[in-house]
Parts: C-alpha cells; sequence; structure tokens
C-alpha cells in the first residue's frame, strides 16, 4: 500500500510533509515536556519552526540539551526542507513546464477535413484527402488530431502522411485526446466541414476492440458538437460491417460508415461474378486499385462450371480478415453457385473463419502449408479450382510481412494452377499491388488503397457515393 502510494507525486508530497510535522511536533514536544525549555507548548513549537526555517536560530540556544534539541532540527530542515521538498517542488514545476511546452496549440483553420484516429491508420485517410483532390477540389487543408501516446512517433508519421498526401494537401498534424472533448477542441472540430474518424487500436486481429473504439469516439464526437451547434459531415471508418449493423442505432442519422471488409468483399465479389462491371467504377479507383482480370477467362471459369453442371470452384488460398465478408456477399450473389475451398495455416482460419457454414456457404478446410510449394500444389491440383484468390494471413499488425508472405505464395500459385484459370490477390498495402507483373490473368488488389479511395468518394460525393453503393451491392445469381 505505501509503495503504491509513494509511486504519485501526491503520495510523495504528503510523505514529505507528514515526515516534517512529526519532527516539528515531535522535537518542540521533547524540549518542553522532556527538558522544560519553554513556558509553553506553543513557544517550544514555534521555536521548532524557526530552526526548521532559519539555521541562525542555533545562535539563541542555551544549554546543551536545547544546542542538541536546535541542532536536530536545523538538520532536519536542511535535509528534508532543502534537500528533498524544496528539490520535488522544482523537479514538479519544471515537469509540468515541460508537458506545457510540448502542449499543441489550438487549431486555427476552419472548412478543413478532420482526421481522428491511431497512428497507423492516419496514412490511409490522408492518402484519401488526396484522393479526394482526383475527384472536385474539396479541402486545401488537413488536421489529423493523433492521440497523445503517438506523440513520440511525430516524425515518422509526419513523413508518412507527407508521402501519402503526395504534396497535394496542406496537413497539420497534433496530438491530444482523440476521443474527448479537449481534443475535439484542440483540432477545431466544430469548425470542419468534414470529420473522419477511425479506431485508436491498430491491427487485423482486434476488430470488434476497434470498432467499439470507433463508436465511442463518435458518441463523444455528436455531444460536442451539439453543444456547440455545429454539423460537419463525419463518416466512420469500421472494420466489420456485422459490427456497424449492431451499434448504427446509437450515432445520428446523417452521419454515413464506411466498413473495410465489406468495400473489400464488393471488389472481389464483383472480380469473380462480373469482372466486366469493373470498368464502371469511378476512374480513380480504376486505375489505383486494381489490374485485370480477363473478361473472358472469368466467363470460360463459369462456363465450365456450367457445362458439367457443378458449383464453381473457388479456391482461396490463405485466410484473412476480410473472408467472412466475402463469403457473405457470395451468398447474397447465390451461394448455391459456389464450392468453397480454403487452403491455409489452421490457427488463421479458426481465428477468422472457423468450421461450418457461412452465410449459407458450406467452407471445406484444407490445412496447408503456404510456405511449402510442393504441399500447396498437391493440395491445390485435389481441389482443381476455376478461379484462385490469394490472401494475406495476419497474425499481428505487421501489413509488410503479411504482404510478402501472400506474395510469395502467389508466385508459387501462378506456377502451379493452368493458364487459363483466374488468379486474384488481395493485399494491404498500394505499392505492393502496384509492383505486380502486369497480367491479365491477374486481378490485384490493394485493402488500404480500396478504403481510401471508397473513403475520397464518401466525403467529396455523399450522394454518389450512396449511388454506387446501391448500384454494386450483391445481387442474387448476378
Amino acid at each position: 500500500m505505501l509503495s503504491a502510494w509513494l509511486q504519485t507525486t501526491r503520495g510523495r508530497l504528503a510523505v514529505l510533509l507528514a515526515a516534517v510535522a512529526v519532527v516539528v511536533l515531535g522535537s518542540a514536544a521533547l524540549a518542553y515536556f522532556a527538558f522544560d525549555l519553554f513556558e509553553s507548548y506553543g513557544a517550544a513549537l514555534w521555536s521548532a519552526v524557526l530552526h526548521l526555517l532559519d539555521p541562525s536560530s542555533l545562535h539563541d540556544d542555551e544549554g546543551a540539551a536545547a544546542r542538541s534539541i536546535g541542532v536536530f532540527q536545523v538538520i532536519t530542515g536542511l535535509v528534508l526542507l532543502v534537500g528533498l521538498l524544496f528539490t520535488f517542488v522544482a523537479e514538479t514545476v519544471g515537469s509540468s513546464l515541460e508537458r506545457l511546452g510540448r502542449r499543441d496549440r489550438p487549431v486555427r483553420a476552419r472548412d478543413h477535413l478532420l482526421i481522428v484516429g491511431g497512428a497507423d491508420l492516419v496514412p490511409v485517410a490522408a492518402r484519401a484527402a488526396a484522393e479526394a483532390i482526383g475527384l472536385r477540389r474539396a479541402f486545401e487543408r488537413v488536421v489529423v488530431l493523433a492521440p497523445e501516446s503517438a506523440r513520440e512517433q511525430r516524425s515518422r508519421l509526419s513523413a508518412e502522411i507527407e508521402d501519402a498526401a503526395g504534396g497535394e494537401l496542406k496537413v497539420e498534424l497534433v496530438f491530444g485526446d482523440a476521443a474527448g472533448e479537449s481534443g475535439f477542441a484542440l483540432a477545431a472540430a466544430d469548425r470542419a466541414a468534414a470529420v473522419l474518424l477511425m479506431p485508436l487500436s491498430s491491427g487485423p486481429v482486434v476488430a470488434e476492440m476497434a470498432d467499439v473504439e470507433t463508436v465511442q469516439i463518435g458518441l463523444a464526437l455528436r455531444d460536442y458538437l451539439d453543444e456547440r451547434d455545429a454539423r460537419p459531415l463525419v463518416r466512420l471508418l469500421f472494420r466489420r460491417g456485422r459490427n456497424v449493423d449492431a451499434a448504427w442505432e446509437l450515432l445520428p442519422d446523417d452521419w454515413d460508415a464506411l466498413v473495410g471488409d465489406r468495400t473489400i468483399a464488393a471488389l472481389l465479389r464483383l472480380a469473380i461474378t462480373q469482372p466486366e462491371r469493373l470498368a464502371e467504377l469511378p476512374k480513380v479507383v480504376d486505375a489505383k486499385v486494381r489490374k485485370g482480370p480477363d473478361g473472358e477467362l472469368v466467363r470460360a471459369a463459369w462456363e465450365r462450371a456450367r457445362g458439367e453442371s457443378r458449383r464453381l470452384r473457388l479456391a482461396i488460398v490463405g485466410c484473412g480478415f476480410n473472408a467472412p465478408a466475402l463469403l457473405e456477399d457470395l451468398a447474397a450473389a447465390g451461394a448455391e453457385r459456389f464450392a468453397v475451398t480454403v487452403l491455409s495455416g489452421r490457427m488463421v482460419f479458426e481465428r477468422y473463419l472457423g468450421e461450418g457454414t457461412h452465410s449459407g456457404i458450406g467452407v471445406e478446410f484444407v490445412e496447408t502449408r503456404q510456405d511449402e510449394p510442393e504441399r500447396l500444389a498437391e493440395d491445390l491440383r485435389l481441389v482443381d479450382p476455376d478461379i484462385v484468390l490469394v490472401t494475406p494471413s495476419p497474425t499481428d499488425w505487421d501489413l509488410r510481412r503479411s504482404d510478402a508472405e501472400a506474395v510469395v505464395t502467389l508466385l508459387h500459385v501462378r506456377h502451379i494452377v493452368e493458364s487459363r484459370t483466374p488468379v486474384m490477390v488481395e493485399l494491404f498495402l498500394p505499392d505492393h499491388a502496384e509492383r505486380l507483373p502486369a497480367d491479365p490473368n491477374l486481378f490485384a488488389i490493394s485493402s488500404l488503397n480500396a478504403i481510401a479511395v471508397a473513403t475520397a468518394l464518401s466525403l467529396v460525393d455523399p450522394v454518389g457515393a450512396a449511388e454506387l453503393e446501391r448500384r454494386f451491392a450483391p445481387e442474387q445469381g448476378e
């Protein structure tokens, strides 16, 4: 209990003051009651205080007892007050001044785009803001509010934001309470034209925690804006669509959600079922997000399945975060049309999918080793897929490692399957997708870039974004 108390500033100060009080009261009592040096206890107490604060008071002491007690009081005063208490006060004041110096000044902006969220997703949002310029020059200034815990990453974060924004935007980075009034005031949330809220937690394996954080930040922002009668455009980035469905009634009706797994699932579902419709997407999506696939090859795969009166055999190599949403989309397009086999390690399969049926689609699991080409080749040939989808199998937030593993798997898969088999790959980072070879038989998508583009569309053209979402929703038998 005492050790825990001493770990706080208030506790240490209380202990020091208590020690001073014990010395003053105890020495005064000794001088008055034991040695009868003073006429009253009050006089003894006053003498103790003088000795504690002023060493020159020793000149007034007469007799061995008075001088001994006086020396003890003076030494105690020098040690406790000068040596400890004053030093402690000086350090406390110094640290307070240092914290005050590190505190960011309030943003003096208006009609800006405010991005609120954790350090890992801020570059994605900055890319979205830059993409918005390609659609319509909507925001000339972007303010990023990152949590105080990310302050030590200021240099890295600033460099990543600048790189993502491509020099097209004026970006101001501030640190504060990203989920409370002080942070919103710091970033001028009530004067913003639009606000994009993102989770503070990172990593694809903490989706539920991240989505709960997004809701909590949204509720705090709602109260802050209501108190100031401010109505900026507000968008919230969620990881899982099912979490949006569960929590959306808590948030204002005129806000909108951007759902990561459903965005990626919709693009992959179109590539598998209607690749020609990808050309209908806005130019910014067409140019930045995808390559291929050859619609003729995909149609030929479907024709083979129909000619043999069977389901389309879809092999998913790897198992990632977006797999459940993809199966939901495929089921909405007709669960009876697909035979899905997942080839991955057991740990990631159980983490993201688990055994059983998903949205009406039965999933067969084949435990394999993606880092053993011979075993992967044997398992893939047994499945005999019409279409192959390669996805990362993340176990942490190291996106580059997850992408690297998926790219190596993709290279093996392209040598294993027949040349007529369409191959698709989902990667996290845009530069990894863009560096893949130009191949009409390969569909490559960067999930982070796709989310950035969807965010840009929602920010600059909410009506058009809603129409696009409606137009590309899954249809039975598409």
